[in-house]
């Protein structure tokens, strides 16, 4: 039997988990543990479900706040991916 987090959209939540307490920026040492264990265990597709599950997540949470504020989808969307953009002019 394994982990709980075996289940990608429960290792997405578990990443999530980890980003809040130690900040959204930072991929921290517990969270490449996650992962190393998690490929470990299940082999490297694995990370190709667990990234399908995190866009989701995300996307899910980008359409919630856009009915919230009365903000298309693809506004918030094109917002974060331009400071994911600027971002990198940054070294981040």
């Amino acid at each position: 039997m394994g982990l709980i987090y075996d289940d990608p959209l429960l290792a997405a939540l578990t990443l999530t988990r980890i980003a809040e307490s130690e900040g959204p920026n930072e991929l921290t040492g517990r969270m490449h543990g996650v992962l190393l264990d998690l490929v470990q265990r299940n082999g490297s597709t694995y990370l190709a479900e667990l990234i399908v599950a995190l866009a989701r997540a995300r996307f899910v949470a980008l359409d919630d706040l856009a009915r919230a504020t009365g903000t298309s989808t693809g506004e918030l969307l094109d917002a974060v991916e331009l400071e994911a953009l600027e971002g990198l002019d940054d070294g981040h």
